[in-house]
């Protein structure tokens, strides 16, 4: 018996294990629906969710309405990571050459790798204290390549793609004929999508999660939003059953709700906007995102992220991420904390700062914030 080759020669894409009394931050999981969730929980679970097979109708009428599509253009899966894998694993073959702008999400790198499909990295470009996508090269790389990987608010650092940037790459994608995957998991942040312009274009993968805005990172639900004709291909590779029963009532609880869901959005907006002018107001560079997330500029000793750690808080040290070309050198990735984490946020910001200015000014400024 043997492996595929690609996959021996791929590396091992390993979760996490957390310890779950910590404050978690390093994920970008949103932390703000504890009384949404424990409401559809409360009201909506019943026993037979958990012994009988999902019907997926319902929440794909429903989602449909929401993605402004018809039912036959989705594809529910096992969270956004089956999605990455069965649509590589769909449109690219061994040996095809795929451009990447990087840092991405780093599950497009291994899935990659297990297909036998060699990234072409173009990196992000560093100007002033912004990310920017280096469309000329994108374009000049994809000319001899089989497609296109983008990420959409990028993960990990955050930034938008310009639309007319992104209008010229779909444009491109479409004439060539070649395969573009759109990583959207963060478009509820962002509100602005390459389906507003493209929807019909089948070239065009869009990959979308309810991990992050929705709050169900641990149910896993994804999806995917292409033409009719690429879904019926992509059922092909997918289980029958692979989405659960509980993860589809509670994306419909969500569909269904989005009001409650918006408030919870505009409280972790705030809170966001209060962190960065904290940030700054201490000499800690924080570059702003399109996310549920920040990057905040650590210190060579390490001291804020030795800071969030003696407070118990995890954060992603982003400084070993692959194909960053050092933009993330001493990066750490927060998400936005919920209002019952803030303080210890807060103060472990204080602490990790080394700012010179009086302590009683510092702590002031959070409980002006807290108020």
């Amino acid at each position: 018996m043997k492996f595929h080759g690609h996959i021996l020669r791929s590396g091992l894409w390993k979760s996490p294990e957390r310890d779950l009394s910590s404050v978690l931050l390093d994920l970008n999981e949103n932390q703000f629906l504890h009384e949404f969730l424990a409401r559809f929980m409360a009201t909506e679970l019943k026993p037979r969710d958990l012994f009988t097979y999902p019907n997926y109708q319902p929440l794909l009428s429903e989602l449909a309405k929401y993605c402004k599509v018809s039912t036959d253009s989705l594809l529910l899966t096992n969270g956004a990571d089956q999605a990455i894998d069965l649509v590589i694993r769909s449109v690219f073959s061994p040996g095809d050459r795929v451009v990447v702008p990087s840092p991405v999400f780093s599950f497009y790198y291994q899935m990659l790798d297990v297909n036998g499909v060699a990234p072409v990295i173009v990196g992000f470009e560093k100007q002033a204290q912004r990310f920017v996508l280096p469309t000329e090269a994108v374009l000049e790389a994809l000319q001899t390549c089989q497609g296109l990987i983008l990420c959409n608010p990028n993960n990990p650092l955050g930034v938008r793609i310009d639309p007319e940037q992104l209008k010229a790459l779909v444009e491109t994608c479409v004439r060539q004929d070649k395969p573009m995957i759109v990583d959207e998991c963060y478009f509820e942040y962002l509100q602005h999508s390459c389906l507003d312009t493209f929807n019909t274009a089948r070239q065009l993968f869009v990959i979308r999660s309810f991990s992050k805005y929705f709050g169900l990172a641990g149910l896993r639900l994804g999806y995917v939003i292409t033409r009719p004709e690429s879904i019926r291909e992509l059922m092909k590779v997918r289980g029958p059953w692979d989405v659960n029963h509980v993860a589809v009532k509670a994306a419909l609880f969500c569909l269904q709700n989005r009001e409650a869901l918006q408030r919870a959005h505009d409280k972790l907006a705030q809170i966001k906007r209060e962190i960065i002018e904290v940030c700054r107001a201490n000499a800690i560079v924080v570059y702003e995102s399109d996310t549920n997330f920040l990057l905040l500029q650590d210190q060579s000793d390490g001291r804020l992220a030795n800071a969030f750690a003696q407070a118990k808080i995890r954060v992603s040290d982003c400084s070993q991420y692959p194909h960053s070309f050092g933009l993330l050198h001493n990066m750490l990735r927060v998400a936005i904390p919920a209002s019952s984490d803030l303080k210890t946020f807060l103060m472990a910001i204080l602490l990790g700062s080394g700012s010179t200015a009086a302590s009683v000014a510092h702590l002031r400024s959070v409980e002006v914030i807290l108020k």
